[in-house]
């Protein structure tokens, strides 16, 4: 249904309305000069073709410029902010506002009075306005609910389909019920039209077994932004164990890591429905997906003073320059992620200034906060330091100079920071930010394994990084492997995967995080006892001047092969393994610095 929001402005004049029959907005045209926006155009689609907007307005001599959408990769407009002039009622200024990212302020908004078209979870398809003295005087829009995106349900289809639809503002509750190695059912608890709604029970309810409920506190703005789990990828496709991540926080691992490992992520999207199949068991899950919206953080420190800059939101931060020096921040300059390619935006004085850098391991690591302490000299106040926090747990050192006069934090529960805006003169003035709710890491790439095909599969998924490496091994080869991990700045013990029994047992350390795996070497070949080929001897290397571990096993002339791939750092191992290891993969992840993988 679609729901029209009435003109903000001055309501005389002549009126215009492009209609709310359209399906998305596709590109906007904006012409002002001092006085205020002279004219505005939009481009729409409309039964999936492109439909061309009327101009509205008088388009004489001023500034011109435009701001697309790209509906074909899933890009809503959701708001407008706009300034008019009291007195006149002009509207001197004007931004907008997608799923993905915001425009640049288009005109001034110096004494201003600001107005906003936005409705939660809808977009825009439509404007309709008025024009007074040859100036927008008015704007209003028409909005619509966005469409879900739906992500197929992973595992098998055995049993029955079922759905719980996706019109749903989220989740409050989960509750999974385990026992025999498998989920037996599932059910959430959604909140539809601001009221609690009982899902229905997926799969069969046991008396024995286990059952576990995971909350989700909707109230203080907490939704769910992916799932993760394993299923028997090998006969029936059941699932076997489920671990859900909201915006705050991760649930454990509720059920068991076997078979194969999924995952069910939309970046910068919420989950607001589930669907599947089921039977006596859970046999898939899939879910929907919908947008997110940004958070915007208004200016610290001042308000007034200064020259106005709004950068925008982005993918991600990759770097952040630093110009400072006994009296203050003078200067700021941003690497942006935009969409994989760098974008960098300076504002301030940076005349003869110290340049310090702080680097983000992008796309893994973002900034989730900005702490800063202000100076003031009669009526002026500008920042004198500036402290930025990451999602990984680490800070960056203090930027400048720590001053007693205030201090502020930006920071939005849950969410990375993704843009700047502000106000400079000399000295950074005021300093604001986007933010939006942190994304599911990237998922690793799978290598393939190498060795020969006995024993059964086992897959410890990707993490952050490798801390520790232990080594069973004895007169055939490696009997076991066991891997140390690291995930959101927390060890994680991995399974053992061979036989213990009686092997010798080495071990490999890192100095984590600076150090880490890039490869893999090892050779296999078939030994007596066995009828499958078995890992003879692996050894590994690290990014610190190609640090090789000793050899673990035995130096044979048997089969060899190195697992690595260019760029890349390893995360996690997968492979099959008995009494003896069969076979070796690995999981890898980008590495966002410059190659080669060396540090010196």
């Amino acid at each position: 249904m679609t729901q029209r929001l009435e003109a903000q402005g001055r309501k005389n004049g002549s009126t215009w309305d492009d209609g709310s029959d359209h399906d998305d907005v596709t590109k906007i045209f904006v012409r002002g000069d001092s006085q205020g926006i002279k004219f505005i155009q939009f481009d729409y689609i409309r039964n999936g073709q492109p439909k061309y907007g009327s101009f509205h307005g008088f388009p004489d001599q001023g500034f011109t410029q435009t701001f697309e959408i790209n509906h074909l990769e899933d890009e809503q407009l959701e708001s407008v902010e706009g300034y008019f002039e009291p007195k006149s009622s002009v509207i001197q200024g004007i931004q907008f506002k997608t799923n993905l990212r915001i425009s640049e302020l288009i005109g001034i908004e110096k004494d201003c009075s600001k107005f906003s078209l936005s409705v939660d979870g809808k977009k825009i398809i439509g404007f309709h306005g008025g024009i007074a003295d040859k100036y927008l005087s008015c704007l209003g829009a028409y909005f619509t609910w966005i469409s879900p995106t739906r992500l197929e349900a992973k595992g098998g289809k055995g049993g029955k389909e079922w759905t719980d639809g996706a019109d749903h503002e989220g989740i409050t509750k989960v509750y999974v019920h385990g026992g025999c190695d498998v989920i037996q059912y599932i059910k959430f608890d959604y909140v539809k039209d601001g009221q609690l709604i009982q899902g229905s029970i997926h799969g069969a309810s046991y008396s024995n077994g286990f059952t576990q409920p995971f909350e989700i506190d909707h109230l203080n703005n907490e939704y769910l932004v992916s799932v993760e789990g394993y299923y028997d990828d090998e006969k029936s496709g059941i699932i076997h164990g489920l671990e859900f991540k909201t915006n705050i926080k991760t649930s454990n691992m509720i059920g068991y890591t076997k078979g194969k490992k999924f995952k069910l992520a939309a970046n910068g999207k919420k989950i607001v429905g589930f669907h599947g199949y089921a039977d006596k068991d859970l046999n898939s899950l899939g879910a929907y997906f919908t947008t997110t919206s940004f958070t915007k953080l208004e200016h610290n420190v001042d308000t007034i003073n200064g020259n106005l800059w709004d950068d925008g939101a982005y993918e991600g931060v990759r770097k952040v320059y630093i110009y400072a020096n006994e009296s203050g921040v003078s200067c700021l300059r941003f690497d942006y992620d935009n969409r994989g390619k760098v974008k960098s935006l300076e504002h301030g004085c940076n005349t003869l200034q110290q340049e310090d850098e702080f680097v983000v391991d992008y796309p893994n690591e973002f900034i989730t906060s900005v702490e800063g302490t202000m100076e003031t000299d009669r009526s002026l106040v500008w920042v004198s330091s500036l402290t930025f926090k990451t999602s990984k747990g680490r800070a960056s050192r203090i930027f400048g100079i720590k001053a007693n006069y205030s201090t502020f934090v930006l920071e939005s529960k849950g969410c990375a920071l993704v843009g700047f805006h502000g106000r400079s003169y000399e000295f950074i003035r005021a300093l604001g930010a986007y933010f939006r709710p942190l994304p599911p890491l990237p998922d690793a790439e799978e290598l393939e394994p190498q060795g020969g095909d006995g024993g059964d599969s086992w897959d410890d998924g990707g993490f952050d990084g490798i801390r520790k490496i232990y080594i069973g091994h004895n007169e055939l080869g490696i009997a076991f492997v066991k891997f140390l991990y690291n995930k959101d700045n927390q060890a994680v013990v991995g399974d053992d995967h061979g036989n213990k029994t009686r092997p010798r047992v080495d071990e490999f350390e890192l100095n984590y995080p600076s150090e880490y795996l890039i490869s893999v070497e090892g050779k296999y070949d078939v030994v007596d006892g066995s009828e499958y080929e078995v890992i003879r001897m692996l050894r590994f290397k690290t990014n610190m001047n190609m640090r090789p571990s000793q050899t673990f096993g035995l130096e044979t002339t048997s089969k060899s092969f190195t697992l690595e791939k260019e760029c890349h750092k390893i995360v996690g191992f997968h492979g099959r393994a008995s009494n003896m290891l069969h076979q070796i993969g690995i999981h890898v992840l980008p590495i966002p610095t410059e190659c080669p993988n060396l540090s010196i």
